[in-house]
């Protein structure tokens, strides 16, 4: 309740306040202040417990954006934090990180094989049985943000907190994540990321679409079955929590990271579906200052930047690649900025630098920057987008190739294909995207675009984060589609049955008149004789 005391007024119309009045003043302010922040304050549980380097800093733009708004948050992440934010309490499970199995992704290729899955959820059985994750259960949250890769197990944590959660998906919708808030699936002319289609598919592609989806959401079905049976098996899944799949329809939204101004064609989106692609994206900042030097040390030709990402291991790279760069990059005029995970390199040109971390949005965003080789995951294309900066794609695993493919159909990059490299097509297509203007124009517009939004991502996934605290987990944005068995979805009883009733009458037209021709023919017969 906010006092004024009124002390008269002088004659003129104006009120007097004195010295005391206004100190009560602005103390009542500063508590209503304080009591609306304590009222919106809300404490969020995010579980991240496995994935790459790459999710997490997805992760964060999304806390940052939560904490910014006086929300508090525990954070469940493989990756501790260099440094302490306010309002954001890290729990630390290394058994989460991707690259703990030191996979070679060259010999996989594009594709993600079930034993690499079942490790992965192999993680997810692993950290949530932790200590520090089972602990959390003595205290008390509002909502869970939960990572749609390999984190069902947790579940468990979500049913006894008996909180609404949000899906947050690191990847563009998938089938069998939509089909969670009823989201219409449309294999016709949307591929899944791993499908390297553009539109408008061709026939073969469209089997291959449909099959492609139907598969994932059967493949899927039998992934909850088995994470059930061993969360149950290891009694951290009580008795009384519905099964994985039926968790998966209590999802009150999900946030996937896609751009929709960007998206040829565009998806239809029910509203539980909220895009918030790019939201990890920001401006740049100075440079370390030994690494401005060097930048700044390159001149007009500026620099190129080539990083493999989070996810694959650099030195993994076969040694006859690594010999084509080595050359390539010594003939180059420009400067080249190499992420590699060792700190030395073998026959090193002078023009190349090495470095285990880079700070890749300050790099990208720097105006000496003219080209950035890329595995083109998502998170990187995006990056290299919203900078600006045109991407010789070099992809490697899942939906790299996808993503890749759509960068070049949309004319601010080149591809090549790892088997295909020679020293020759890699320096041309390296100096034919340098040097060419309309790739450089086009990468700016397609920037622009990505910008021009009404409002900033992070306020969008602030606001629907609050609005499922809000309103109970907002059940009325949930589309009737998550109840209705397939064939109703689709109205094929309905096609069946008028396609039945069809053709019943047709065959009932057919007799009729057969047996009016067949009457006729007896009367022209009986007046013949």
């Amino acid at each position: 309740m906010l006092f004024i005391l009124y002390n008269g007024d002088n004659g003129t119309g104006t009120v007097h306040i004195n010295k005391m009045n206004r100190m009560i003043f602005a103390l009542s302010i500063l508590l209503g202040a304080i009591r609306v922040q304590d009222c919106d304050a809300y404490r969020i549980l995010f579980i991240g417990p496995v994935g790459t380097r790459s999710h997490k800093n997805y992760f964060s733009s999304i806390i940052d954006g939560l904490v910014m708004n006086n929300h508090h948050v525990t954070f469940i992440t493989p990756f501790p934090s260099a440094s302490v934010k306010a309002n954001v309490k890290e729990v630390v499970v290394p058994e989460g990180d991707f690259s703990k199995f030191n996979l070679n992704l060259f010999d996989e290729k594009f594709s993600v094989s079930a034993a690499t899955v079942d490790k992965y959820y192999s993680m997810c059985d692993e950290t949530v049985q932790k200590p520090q994750v089972q602990s959390l259960l003595e205290e008390k949250f509002d909502v869970a943000l939960l990572s749609a890769i390999c984190s069902e197990c947790y579940f468990s944590l979500i049913h006894k907190f008996q909180i609404p959660f949000i899906s947050v998906l690191p990847l563009d919708l998938l089938a069998e994540t939509g089909s969670s808030v009823g989201n219409p699936i449309f294999s016709s002319f949307q591929a899944h990321p791993f499908l390297d289609f553009d539109h408008p598919f061709t026939f073969w592609q469209r089997i291959n679409s449909v099959l492609w989806d139907t598969m994932s959401l059967l493949y899927m079905l039998n992934i909850y079955q088995d994470v059930e049976q061993r969360c149950r098996a290891s009694g951290i899944c009580p008795e009384d929590m519905p099964s994985i799949y039926d968790m998966t329809r209590k999802v009150s939204m999900i946030f996937i990271n896609s751009i929709p101004v960007l998206q040829k064609p565009v998806r239809p989106l029910v509203p539980a579906v909220l895009p918030i692609g790019g939201i990890h994206c920001q401006p740049p900042k100075q440079l370390p200052q030994d690494l401005q030097e060097w930048v700044e040390g390159s001149g007009e030709d500026g620099i190129i930047y080539f990083s493999l990402g989070s996810i694959v291991k650099p030195s993994t790279l076969p040694e006859k690649n690594r010999l084509m760069f080595i050359k390539v990059f010594g003939s180059l005029k420009q400067r080249v900025l190499w992420k590699w995970d060792k700190e030395s390199m073998p026959d090193l040109p002078p023009n190349v630098l090495l470095r285990k971390w880079v700070p890749q949005q300050d790099i990208l965003g720097h105006e000496k920057l003219r080209l950035f080789i890329s595995q083109s995951g998502l998170f990187s294309t995006q990056e290299s987008l919203y900078h600006g900066k045109p991407v010789l794609s070099l992809p490697v695993y899942a939906d790299q190739l996808s993503n890749a493919r759509s960068v070049e159909r949309q004319g601010w990059g080149k591809v090549i294909i790892w088997e295909e490299m020679t020293e020759e097509m890699l320096f041309d297509k390296i100096n034919s995207i340098i040097n060419n203007e309309e790739m450089k124009e086009r990468v700016q517009e397609k920037s622009h675009l990505m910008k021009d939004q009404p409002l900033s991502t992070k306020s969008l996934m602030v606001y629907w984060t609050e609005y499922v605290v809000r309103h109970g987990g907002a059940a009325h944005l949930r589309c009737p589609l998550v109840d209705l068995p397939w064939y109703k979805v689709y109205n094929l009883d309905v096609w069946l049955t008028l396609v039945a009733v069809t053709v019943i009458l047709l065959w009932l037209i057919v007799r009729l008149f057969l047996a009016i021709i067949s009457c006729l023919c007896r009367r022209v017969k009986r007046k013949l004789d």
